[in-house]
């Protein structure tokens, strides 16, 4: 038995390593300015067989780069991008591919759409619908090393009019990724994950998110402006904000509406931030409307009824409404870092309830002063028990 463990410790386990580390994709690395037109083919073909899509691309590109009118290299850069564009891309690559680039502003990143003659066909995973073009949304990592962009999302479309709002959508999401981290300093809850968003000429007018997957279904559905940017945000906060659920109307989660509302405002107080929203999307004007008509309602709501486990326990839209109002409200007394500290709180083995999120924000509220009272020990709570803020 001893020889049998110091055999696989030893001979087996470090065997199966190397082999491991044979199959893996090696690590992508810019091609070498020195080596000629057919090297750079060679080397990309070598990468391609080895699993590495994004060196292959880089090589091809700076091959085309070198002979514009290169045949070969022309046609293997288009075989790579229909086969799906990479996770990772300099902009000296992004620049030589056949793809329509344009800057999000804010130094945010960048939006690229495949030529509309290069058709990128692709399956969606809950309908099987299949949609032939696609705009990648590139960001700079936080703390990037080098000018490396890494994929936000991927935008998927059926026909090649739709590629501005494709591109105007991937610019929306990229300001609200920003928006929550900036506001909150902390990671999303689906972290750096690439996502799909499927823009849809079917379907019943309206929004959906499926796994990691975004739907905005019926584009040519009457919307404003800022029905756009509510419904788009919306779905992200699915995705974005840690899931609370529960509810009976107007639907079982309620991180999409509290997502968006939160996303909006912190959009509308961060300097500079609208004018980008106005770059990217086009336009923002119906901030106050969306204000007054979903912000102002669910704040007045919760300070007239103040806090309560009974208004808490609510499962209809009214309650949700309540449990907005009542983060809205932390929003603007402690600010996004106690809501992100309130969220890391939530369970994570089980579905979280609107409790769990009041029990949380509770938790992580700063200490009252020194010699101060809190509001609960001059006068009774009117739900005694009550633990939100």
């Amino acid at each position: 038995m001893a020889y049998r463990f110091q055999y696989v410790m030893t001979r087996a386990l470090p065997a199966a390593f190397l082999l491991l580390l044979a199959l893996a994709p090696l690590p992508a690395s810019p091609p070498d300015p020195a080596l000629t037109y057919d090297e750079l083919l060679e080397h990309a073909d070598k990468a391609k067989f080895q699993g590495n899509a994004e060196e292959a691309l880089d090589c091809v590109a700076a091959a085309h780069k070198l002979r514009p009118d290169g045949l070969a290299a022309t046609l293997k850069v288009e075989q790579l991008i229909q086969a799906g564009m990479p996770d990772h891309i300099t902009p000296a690559t992004l620049a030589a591919l056949p793809v329509s680039v344009s800057d999000i502003g804010g130094g945010l990143g960048s939006v690229a759409s495949v030529n509309a003659y290069l058709p990128c066909k692709t399956q969606e995973p809950q309908h099987d619908w299949t949609f032939d073009h696609e705009t990648c949304v590139y960001l700079k990592p936080v703390k990037a090393t080098d000018n490396e962009l890494k994929l936000f999302c991927r935008v998927h479309y059926t026909v090649p009019g739709d590629q501005r709002l494709a591109e105007r959508t991937g610019s929306l999401l990229a300001i609200a990724h920003q928006a929550w981290a900036q506001k909150t300093g902390a990671p999303t809850a689906n972290g750096d994950t690439p996502f799909n968003v499927w823009l849809c000429r079917g379907g019943q007018s309206g929004g959906e998110q499926w796994r990691d997957n975004l739907y905005l279904y019926d584009l040519d559905a009457s919307r404003s402006s800022i029905e756009w940017v509510r419904e788009i945000i919306h779905e992200y906060s699915h995705l974005a904000v840690p899931a609370i659920g529960g509810y009976t109307d107007p639907e079982y989660w309620a991180n999409g509406y509290l997502g968006e509302r939160l996303i909006v405002r912190w959009i509308q107080r961060t300097p500079g931030m609208p004018t980008l929203v106005e770059k990217a999307w086009g336009d923002f004007s119906g901030a106050p409307n969306f204000d007054r008509l979903l912000i102002a309602p669910a704040i007045a709501l919760y300070k007239k009824t103040g806090p309560s486990k009974a208004w808490l326990s609510k499962r209809d839209d009214l309650g949700m409404r309540y449990f907005i109002g009542q983060m809205l409200t932390v929003d603007d007394k402690y600010g996004p870092r106690t809501l992100a500290a309130a969220f890391r709180q939530l369970p994570r083995f089980r579905e979280a309830k609107p409790e769990d999120m009041a029990a949380a924000v509770a938790e992580v509220l700063p200490a009252p002063k020194p010699g101060k009272h809190s509001q609960s020990a001059r006068k009774p709570a009117k739900d005694p028990g009550s633990a939100t803020p």
